[in-house]
């Protein structure tokens, strides 16, 4: 996991104000009240990212994007096929390929 910073958007609460008709003869008929509105703000914030890891088998190792197969013993005359076994070149032979 990571952490990335992303701008979000939220809602902002905010007082708002408006009149009404009513029997105040002092002011004209009109009374105030409030009510909470609301509008779309901004912010920073963090959001936690994932990403998919993988992870070699017993017997490879890892090299860049690969998993590679681990021979104990170095393929002499051959490479390396699965974990300890040797594919040898032709006329050679035997767990690493050093028979001739």
């Amino acid at each position: 996991s990571y952490a990335v910073t992303v701008q979000e958007s939220y809602a902002h609460p905010f007082d708002q104000i408006y009149y009404t008709r009513c029997t105040d003869i002092l002011n004209w008929f009109k009374c105030t009240r409030h009510r909470i509105s609301y509008k779309t703000a901004y912010r920073r914030g963090l959001r936690t990212m994932y990403r998919r890891r993988s992870q070699c088998c017993p017997g490879y190792y890892e090299s860049g994007d690969y998993c590679i197969p681990l021979c104990t013993e170095e393929c002499v005359h051959g490479r390396c096929v699965s974990p300890d076994t040797c594919h040898c070149e032709p006329g050679w032979g035997g767990t690493d390929c050093s028979s001739g």
